[in-house]
């Protein structure tokens, strides 16, 4: 039998017996490494070699959530939102509490955890339609794939820079400073794996690149802001109901 058969069933066999999964590692580990690899894999729609990029932008997520919950979860992560602002705005949110703070955050944080992976998610999808504008010729599958392996690395990004989101106290260095690092992930990504696929050469592969990053960095802070709008509103209705 040949080295890369036994090597094969090595990992199968690994994965059968644990759940671990290679194959999520190694398309991972190509994000970083060579995103053009990953990118037109996903271009002629090899199904083997690599996990699907949907996939791995939801096991990245649930490992945001499961980071987060070490800093209080949501309702946590509300409470030093709501600490940090000013007294005139701090006294808008003990007005909508009527007081109850710690049940408005607690109803926040519920909604929160079953909205944000839904609403960010359906924003995120409709970056798809910017890489058709790229390239037509790429089919939605691809196009779908592409769009969550970036989303996938900024958003790792964003994980490993969960620790100084969440105990910097100046508001516009957490805020604009690791948008930045997150968008360039975005960027960089991009600019990689789009030779060939999105983009025939550097200049277009930069340009596109650049207009994908800002595009998703809108979407996500829009998702955000509905997001904020739903879960505040929910909180105070059951304020108010109860």
């Amino acid at each position: 039998m040949a080295e890369p058969e036994k090597h094969s069933e090595l990992q199968s066999a690994v994965e059968d017996v644990v759940g671990f999964n290679f194959r999520s590692l190694k398309t991972l580990r190509d994000l970083f490494v060579r995103p053009n690899t990953v990118f037109r894999s996903y271009a002629a729609r090899d199904r083997v070699t690599y996990t699907p990029a949907l996939r791995l932008w939801a096991g990245v997520l649930g490992i945001s959530v499961l980071v987060s919950a070490l800093w209080g979860g949501w309702p946590g992560i509300m409470r030093r939102q709501i600490e940090s602002l000013d007294p005139n705005t701090r006294a808008i949110y003990v007005e909508l509490s009527q007081g109850r703070m710690d049940e408005f955050i607690g109803h926040y944080g519920d909604a929160m955890n079953v909205l944000h992976p839904i609403v960010v998610g359906l924003f995120t999808l409709l970056s798809i339609f910017a890489l058709k504008a790229f390239n037509n010729d790429l089919p939605w599958t691809a196009r779908l794939n592409i769009a969550m392996g970036i989303l996938t690395v900024g958003s790792l990004i964003g994980l490993l820079l969960m620790p100084f989101y969440m105990l910097t106290e100046h508001e516009a260095l957490r805020t604009f400073g690791t948008s930045a690092l997150i968008a360039a992930a975005y960027m960089i990504t991009f600019v990689r794996g789009a030779p060939g696929v999105l983009a025939r050469g550097a200049a277009g592969a930069w340009a596109k690149g650049a207009g994908f990053a800002l595009l998703l960095l809108l979407l996500m802070a829009l998702a955000g802001m509905v997001l904020g709008i739903i879960t505040t509103l929910y909180a105070w209705y059951r304020i108010e109901s109860t």
